[in-house]
């Protein structure tokens, strides 16, 4: 922000540096008014820059019915070379439902996260590598809470 600080020292003066800030005033209050109808469509606000996998994911999800949703994070997560209870767990779920990530042990994927309007579930949750969407399940977003999956056919569970 810029101030100038100046004192005049007639009123002929002070009278034209008022009608002047009101002319710039105006100005700009009629080219706010003037482009106030236009809008810019947003860039998304969270890419990892791989389009095809986005689409990949987008179209996928478009296939289970979840049209109304927005991405809300997209990060990388590595699969775990030794599975754990929990990872081994997760993983029977997933395969029950035509995914398997036991051939990811080891490997960094995408985790795409998207909000889900109007369904129970809060989130969906997409995991994708090269391209193909790999497993996913919904959840309402609170840690331990009940996961559903989403199935490879194109059904959630």
């Amino acid at each position: 922000m810029v101030v100038f600080n100046f004192r005049l020292r007639s009123k002929a003066a002070a009278a034209a540096a008022a009608a002047f800030a009101a002319i710039v005033t105006a100005v700009v209050c009629a080219f706010c008014a003037a482009n106030a109808g236009e809008s810019v469509a947003a860039a998304p606000a969270i890419s990892d820059g791989n389009f095809a996998e986005e689409r990949a994911v987008g179209e996928y999800l478009d296939g289970l019915g979840y049209i109304d949703r927005e991405l809300v994070s997209c990060d990388s997560v590595k699969i775990p070379r030794e599975f754990s209870g929990v990872y081994e767990d997760y993983n029977s779920l997933q395969t029950k439902n035509g995914f398997d990530l036991s051939k990811y042990k080891g490997k960094t994927v995408r985790r795409y996260t998207y909000s889900l309007g109007g369904k129970n579930a809060a989130f969906a949750v997409v995991l994708a590598k090269n391209g193909e969407v790999i497993g996913g399940h919904l959840t309402d977003g609170e840690y331990g809470g009940d996961d559903a999956p989403l199935e490879k056919n194109g059904k959630t569970g």
